[in-house]
């Protein structure tokens, strides 16, 4: 067989996996945000851990990393202000469309040193999963990860032809998350 038949032949033999990868077989996006106000009730500087209560009483421990450079600035007693943005999409696409490297990306952008506590932190996760199931009456989907790890979302009701979706689709699960936290203090010192 010549080289040039050779290549014709795979050409024409790779042609249908092509044409299945042109496009995903549904596709949605969808996003929520979440603001709360809460109050700073204990700060560990050795630890360099804040704790943060909700309007509804509950309560978190946050890790502080060395990139918040107005870290010694903050105080029990302080309201801040807590803004979480997460935009999804889903891609149901065709097995032979190939499979992403799983990617977590997380950066960190601070206030500049000397002004209010400020930071805005984002989250892009990158994987492909298989639908193991789904429940109509609450639009529930659950994924299962490469690592077999599995994660379960409700998807909104005006995304989607969710009568579409099966157990067992290939898919393209792609996150970003924009949590955003600031000062709320109007006399907040400038150091």
């Amino acid at each position: 067989m010549s080289v040039r038949k050779f290549i014709l032949t795979a050409a024409f033999a790779l042609l249908p996996g092509m044409a299945l990868a042109a496009g995903p077989i549904l596709e949605f996006t969808f996003g929520n945000v979440t603001v709360a106000v809460a109050k700073v009730s204990a700060v560990d500087a050795a630890a360099r851990t804040v704790t943060l209560v909700g309007p509804d009483g509950t309560w978190s421990a946050i890790k502080v990393g060395p990139e918040v450079k107005n870290f010694p600035q903050i105080q029990a007693g302080d309201e801040v202000k807590l803004a979480v943005e997460q935009v999804t999409n889903i891609r149901v696409v065709h097995p032979n469309d190939g499979t992403p490297v799983p990617v977590e990306v997380v950066t960190v952008d601070t206030t500049p040193l000397g002004a209010k506590p400020g930071a805005v932190v984002s989250d892009r996760r990158e994987f492909s999963a298989t639908i193991t199931k789904i429940v109509p009456d609450t639009r529930a989907i659950t994924l299962q990860g490469p690592a077999g790890n599995s994660v379960t979302f409700t998807m909104p009701g005006d995304q989607g032809d969710f009568s579409k979706l099966k157990s067992g689709d290939h898919i393209i699960f792609r996150q970003v998350t924009f949590t955003g936290l600031a000062d709320l203090r109007a006399d907040a010192p400038a150091k």
